[in-house]
Order: C-alpha cells, then structure tokens, then sequence
C-alpha cells in the first residue's frame, strides 16, 4: 500500500513538473508539492478508512456468518434429537408389540394343548360310558337269568315242600307290589311272604308267587 502511494506521489509530482513553466520559483514549487502530498495523504486516509469499514463489514459478515451456521447446527441437532426421539418411541411400540404379539402365540398354544387334553379326556370318558353301558347290559341280561333261576328254584322248593294249606300261583306283573297283591286276594303280606319264603317285600316280574286261597 505504501509503495502504491509513493509511486501515485511521484507520478503527480512529475506530471505537475512537466506541466508546470519552464521558470517557477522555489516558493511555487515548494506550495505545489505541499498541496500534492496533502491531497496524497488525504487519498491515503481515505483508502485506510475504507480499508477499516472494509474489515468491519467483513468482521460482521463473519460474525453472522458463524451465526447462521451455528443455528443451522442448532436445528441440525434438534430436527436430529426429534427424529431420534421418534425413532426411539417407534422402536419402543414396535417392541411392545412383538411382546404382545409372543404373549398371544403362547397363550394360543397353550390353549390348543388345552383343547387337545379335553378332547382326549373326552374321547376317553366316551369309551369309557361305552363300555360302562356294555356292562350294565351285560349285568341286566344276568339279573334277568339270576331271576329265572330264583323262580325255577322257588318252583322246585314248593314242589318238594308238603303243603300245610290250600294255595294258588300268582305270576308278579309290571306296578306289583305285595300289598297290593295281598289286597287283590284278601290277604296279608306276612302270609304270603311265609309261604314264599321271603326275608323282605322285594319281588321282581315274572316271579312267580303262592297265594293262599283260604
């Protein structure tokens, strides 16, 4: 800069030289370099002081430049810390939902373990009334031989007994019972549960009875 404004100073000083008479005096020549540097160092202040506005404004744009950037870092990271929150929250919900998602899984199979229990006890009760049934069957069909053979043996024992009074025979029918038997024939139980040889008033269909006729 220096350089630049001596090199203007001497260039105004050899064009005023040249312009200037041949014949000056000093005094002119002295007041003319005077006012040539005085306008040389005016011009020099005045590039120093836009030299210095130059630099302030660059201060500034440097300042708001930083500004800027640090906000846009600012937003950066908050727009960065909501989407990460977001993301979080996501991934949290996403994780309960997986949970949720193995809960039902296994209560689902703990509930087709369950079905598959009962229909096996199911199955199992089935088959097992079946042949409870089967048996019952099979235990009438002997009751109805055991009762066969007590009336054949009943038969067989009246025929060897002597008989101590007049008697009739009475085949039991559906709804009979001894006393209404022993009403039927105007008698009484005890008589004919005696000549039965009964130890109780049960009797069964198809037994056949001694029913005393006097």
């Amino acid at each position: 800069m220096k350089t630049s404004v001596f090199s203007l100073t001497a260039l105004s000083l050899f064009c005023m030289a040249g312009c200037s008479p041949l014949k000056t005096s000093p005094h002119d020549e002295k007041h003319q370099l005077e006012l040539t540097l005085h306008e040389v160092q005016t011009n020099v202040d005045d590039l120093r002081h836009d030299i210095n506005c130059f630099q302030t404004e660059l201060q500034i744009l440097d300042g708001r430049i930083k500004y800027y950037e640090n906000a846009l870092t600012s937003l950066k990271q908050q727009d960065l810390e909501k989407h990460q929150s977001k993301i979080d929250q996501l991934n949290t919900q996403i994780q309960l939902l997986e949970k949720k998602v193995a809960a039902q899984e296994k209560t689902q199979q703990t509930e087709l373990h369950r079905v598959g229990k009962l229909t096996d006890h199911a199955n199992e009760t089935t088959a097992a009334l079946t042949q409870f049934k089967s048996r019952l069957q099979e235990i009438e069909g002997d009751l109805s031989i055991v009762s066969k053979l007590k009336g054949n043996l009943e038969s067989i024992a009246r025929n060897l007994k002597p008989h101590s009074e007049a008697t009739k025979s009475y085949k039991v029918g559906s709804g009979d019972s001894l006393e209404k038997i022993a009403r039927l024939h105007k008698t009484t139980v005890e008589r004919i549960k005696k000549l039965n040889s009964l130890d109780n008033d049960l009797i069964v269909v198809g037994q056949e009875l001694k029913i005393p006729t006097e």
